[in-house]
């Protein structure tokens, strides 16, 4: 009786033994685990605090930026073409409808338009505009430069926005020898100037136009041949009026292409519509090449029967240095 009450008792402590061993390791087992949590999350605040860090540091950097907007319009171009979706470029409307009012002008064999991400770039033949050495608006060239200013005006009600205007003259690279002008700086600034008159007379907003005059310094063709001759159709080319439509986010004047580019360009001429260019180098319709030759700036065409004869020191017509100057080549000394 006492043997059996013994072996019981015996197997009773045991299975609470057990019993404990198991709680026991239960709590290890948690506690372990519950450790390991925790390093877990404290690596992950560290890890999001570090984030948090650089994703405020680099919108700092993003506030203190400043976007080229026509690089930028191209990058929003691509990455639409490569999701498949549609692109509108903020000035192709504008680029439309100027170039339907030039057209409506009837000069736009003179014209050539420009669209990119800075606005509308109207490139006008200064036969347009001015007779030679002289900055006074011709008759065709204020009819056409009247419904380019209405049509902006139009425009700009229709868009809510003030556009921002640039008038650059730019000459040809013959020296002048007489005439109301010195040089090719005060005639090109008088021409682009007088075509700023045009715009206030008309009660355009006098603080977002510019008037710049370059003179011959950004030519897009070479003015010289080979031999050293003038070249009549680069000098053509090189006499023209720019005129610059903005967008109002623009705050910086988009330059010319510096002489090197453009030579460069004017070597390897693309075709295109004249009407309507967008992303190249203005330059005059090539197809005007032949009527640009007879009419250089330096003097009206005249034929060789008609040419009255001068004294060989006389000033050349119309002031300009004359069309072509013989080169000569010094003798080497043996």
């Amino acid at each position: 009786m006492a043997l059996k009450k013994f072996l019981k008792n015996s197997k009773a402590l045991q299975q609470q033994q057990e019993a404990e061993m198991v709680k026991l390791q239960m709590k290890l087992k948690h506690s372990k685990s519950g450790h390991a949590g925790e390093e877990g999350e404290g690596w992950l605040v560290s890890y999001a605090d570090m984030m948090t860090l650089l994703c405020g540091f680099f919108i700092m950097l993003f506030s203190m930026s400043k976007l080229d907007d026509p690089k930028y319009e191209k990058v929003k171009e691509e990455v639409a073409k490569q999701f498949g979706g549609k692109y509108k470029s903020p000035t192709q409307e504008m680029g439309r409808f100027m170039t339907q009012i030039i057209q409506d002008a009837g000069v736009e064999k003179q014209t050539l338009i420009k669209v990119d991400g800075y606005g509308v770039t109207i490139v006008f033949e200064s036969t347009v505009f001015f007779d030679t050495l002289s900055a006074d608006v011709k008759t065709e060239g204020q009819a056409a430069l009247l419904k380019v200013i209405d049509g902006l005006e139009i425009q700009q009600k229709k868009e809510n926005k003030q556009f921002k205007v640039v008038v650059e003259g730019h000459t040809d690279g013959r020296p002048i020898l007489a005439g109301v002008f010195p040089s090719n700086w005060e005639l090109s600034g008088a021409r682009s100037s007088r075509v700023v008159r045009m715009f206030l007379d008309k009660g355009y907003n006098p603080s977002l136009l510019t008037s710049i005059g370059y003179a011959d310094t950004r030519p897009i063709a070479p003015a010289r041949m080979p031999d050293g001759s003038w070249n009549e159709t680069a000098l053509a080319k090189n006499r023209r009026v720019v005129l610059r439509i903005l967008e109002p986010k623009v705050d910086a004047i988009p330059f010319p292409d510096a002489p090197e580019k453009a030579e460069e360009q004017a070597a390897n001429p693309t075709q295109a519509n004249p009407s309507l260019v967008a992303d190249q180098m203005p330059a005059i319709n090539p197809s005007q090449a032949s009527t640009n030759a007879t009419t250089p700036e330096a003097a009206p065409a005249q034929t060789a029967a008609t040419l009255p004869q001068t004294p060989a020191n006389a000033q050349p017509p119309g002031g300009r240095a004359p069309a072509s100057i013989p080169v000569t080549t010094p003798a080497k000394s043996p």
